[in-house]
């Protein structure tokens, strides 16, 4: 686990540059996606990959977890978007004192390891709020 929380870290790191403009979204790895088992299928992968660059519908639903207290968690139609059935989404808000900075989440198919990806996602968002306010 260590491992993927460095990834994360130094993906996080990459992402965001020295001077982010307000509102920002920034979307990494989603090729990753190709190689997992439930989303191999093309037809599956080319809607999905339509959902990432209209880019609305996963912004809505990562707004949702932007004043939730800690990880959320949107398994297949949970999420409401029709795209994004054959997913889940883990998402956790990173944030400046009580102040909510951004939304951290990971996207994956519905059987993914959720026992890794939630103390992931949840580690990962504390320690980019930390790297974030020590920029400050």
């Amino acid at each position: 686990m260590n491992d993927l929380m460095v990834d994360a870290i130094e993906m996080a790191q990459q992402a965001f540059p020295e001077q982010e403009p307000e509102g920002a979204f920034v979307m990494a790895g989603e090729t990753n996606l190709m190689g997992l088992e439930g989303l191999a299928d093309m037809d599956k992968l080319k809607r999905l990959f339509t959902a990432f660059s209209e880019q609305r519908d996963i912004l809505h639903l990562l707004d949702q977890s932007l004043h939730a207290p800690g990880v959320q968690i949107f398994i297949g139609q949970e999420s409401g978007y029709q795209l994004l059935d054959e997913c889940s989404v883990v998402a956790a808000p990173y944030l400046n004192d009580d102040d909510t900075m951004g939304v951290l989440g990971v996207i994956g198919p519905t059987r993914m390891a959720y026992e890794r990806v939630i103390p992931i996602v949840d580690l990962t968002a504390k320690q980019l709020a930390n790297a974030l306010k020590s920029r400050n």
